[in-house]
């Protein structure tokens, strides 16, 4: 019997057609949250900022119970990034402490230091707190040179002795916003001069933590845009393979709908950077009970700054408007391949929708054809692990995965006949290259799209097109017969027994176990697996739980 594999894109498996860039207009995507970073180097001054803001603590707090103090009261005409409070309220900055990472001595002399958090909210006339969507808070780190950690190391000091000051906000669409917020904010709690502060801000210390841009757009699109996010997912898992870390998370009470979190989103077309990019599409927690009305009832779709691989240095503020540049592209790229236009957004209390104004951006095209290449490529290892030489293992293993539209072990175990650590290893062999993936607990296999299950449930046709139901099951209880005669001691001696492929990859019959079987083991320290060959083996269930033994009885720790 001859059939003819798909053709091989020209490009490996494990690269992506290159996408054309073109040009486009739409609405800006907002930026919302922020945060950056800056060092004072102040050590030297009569009170260092970190220093003032602990004084300031003991004279307004003194005691943890009693947090939170207010420390200041803001005008909001004094500031313009400010709204008028609700009204009866007034903006007011609260003080509260926690213990750090980092203190001084060691062992029982061990004492921390405090991180200090300075944070903006509402007042009422009660005295009562609110939060609000216009947030802003700094936290206050101490950075001296007899600081360590609590087992004797020293802490690292990047950016030299002195106060590290973080900043969070809102709704800043300039690092220098944010940046003028931070001293907004300890002018007003400590009554420190601006003039100093910039004196002392060491300025390769000024980094980036955290940039969002993001569009909130009618809950009619939300399916279209969580399907975008999944072929983005695949196709930046398949093109930068393991190197990546992409992923996708489903939490059922649908606040999260879609996340991927990546390195390599230059694949598509998009700037090469060297920090993760997270998109998200999500809804506020209790969304379902809102009224259709309100904006909160709306999903947005979010590009976010995710941090650096490694001990790689944050993006300095210098680069945030190539930062929020990328994530914007990102946002409104993603809309576009959704189909969700100008019309489809949503307006709030801080964005408006509709009437945001326009922008050009770099849109990349030639996404069908990515999407085209990567089910192809799925098609062609399809053809090659059915037609297998020697066995059919593989081939029912996919036709069951195929037929079920996803299947778990059990199912796998039960329709061919194969033991259970043969379908773990051919499963996992198979994820490994893209042709199928293993999702949920407990592990259910699924070709990695509709688009990939329905081509291969062809190919699996025309590898054996007079195949049927009945010859699977007959396959599936010769491989249950040959386990049981290997098994059978009587058996041993009786004459010549063939053996197929399927039986020389099934590793289930090794193990002495409470199933009765009889087996060879081997001590670690005579095999020449290595530790983390071993780890590896059973993080990716070639072997099973049973098939490794560790002795406990020496080592109390082994539980």
């Amino acid at each position: 019997m001859s059939i003819d594999a798909p053709s091989t894109p020209d490009a490996s498996i494990g690269s992506l057609p290159n996408p054309r860039i073109q040009d486009r207009h739409g609405p800006e995507p907002v930026a919302h949250g922020a945060a950056v970073q800056a060092v004072f180097n102040d050590v030297d001054r009569e009170l260092s900022v970190y220093s003032a803001v602990h004084q300031l603590w003991y004279e307004v707090v003194g005691d943890r119970d009693q947090e939170p103090g207010i420390v200041a009261e803001l005008d909001e005409r004094d500031h313009e990034w400010l709204d008028a409070p609700t009204p009866g309220r007034e903006w007011v900055v609260k003080l509260t402490s926690s213990r750090w990472k980092a203190g001084t001595g060691t062992g029982d002399d061990y004492s921390a230091y405090y991180k200090y958090d300075l944070t903006l909210r509402e007042r009422d006339e009660d005295g009562d707190l609110y939060k609000t969507g216009r947030a802003c808070s700094l936290r206050v780190l101490p950075q001296f040179a007899d600081l360590n950690y609590k087992d004797g190391s020293d802490l690292t000091l990047q950016y030299g002795e002195g106060s590290l000051v973080r900043c969070s906000t809102t709704w800043a669409d300039e690092s220098e916003e944010v940046e003028g917020r931070m001293f907004d904010l300890l002018e007003a709690a400590l009554d420190v001069d601006r003039g100093r502060l910039l004196a002392d801000r060491d300025e390769d210390s000024r980094r980036i933590q955290k940039a969002e841009a993001h569009h909130r757009f009618d809950i009619g699109w939300k399916r279209q845009v969580v399907e975008t996010l999944d072929r983005t997912r695949e196709l930046i898992a398949y093109g930068g393979m393991s190197e990546i870390d992409a992923h996708q998370k489903r939490q059922r009470e649908g606040y999260l709908e879609a996340l991927v979190d990546a390195d390599r989103w230059h694949l598509l077309g998009f700037d090469r950077t060297r920090f993760d990019i997270e998109l998200k599409c999500y809804q506020a927690a209790g969304w379902a009970e809102i009224p259709r009305e309100d904006p909160a009832h709306h999903p947005k779709l979010e590009a976010s700054f995710a941090g650096v691989d490694g001990d790689g240095a944050l993006p300095h503020v210098d680069e945030w408007d190539d930062v929020m540049s990328t994530l914007r592209t990102i946002v409104s790229s993603h809309l576009d391949w959704s189909g969700v236009g100008r019309d489809e957004l949503v307006a709030d209390d801080f964005q408006n929708g509709p009437g945001l104004p326009e922008y050009r951006y770099p849109h990349p095209t030639g996404r069908r054809e990515q999407l085209r290449e990567r089910f192809e490529a799925v098609s062609t290892e399809v053809y090659r692990e059915a037609l297998k030489a020697n066995t059919q293992a593989v081939y029912d293993i996919l036709t069951v995965v195929a037929t079920e539209s996803g299947a778990s072990y059990d199912t796998l175990e039960e329709r061919t006949g194969l033991a259970r650590s043969t379908i773990r290893y051919h499963v996992s062999r198979l994820a490994e290259i893209g042709v199928c993936e293993k999702i949920s607990n407990p592990v259910l296999v699924v070709f990695p799209s509709p688009a990939a299950l329905e081509s291969s449930k062809e190919i699996l046709r025309r590898i054996y097109p007079d195949d049927q139901i009945e010859d699977m099951m007959e396959r599936a209880e010769e491989r249950r017969e040959r386990r049981e005669e290997r098994d059978d001691p009587s058996s041993v001696g009786d004459g010549d027994q063939e053996e197929s492929d399927d039986d020389l990859e099934d590793v289930d019959d090794a193990g002495d176990d409470d199933r009765g079987r009889s087996s060879e083991w081997a001590y670690f320290e005579d095999l020449s697996l290595k530790p983390h060959q071993l780890a590896n083996a059973l993080e990716k269930e070639y072997l099973d739980g049973d098939e490794v033994r560790v002795r406990t009885d020496r080592r109390s720790w082994i539980q």
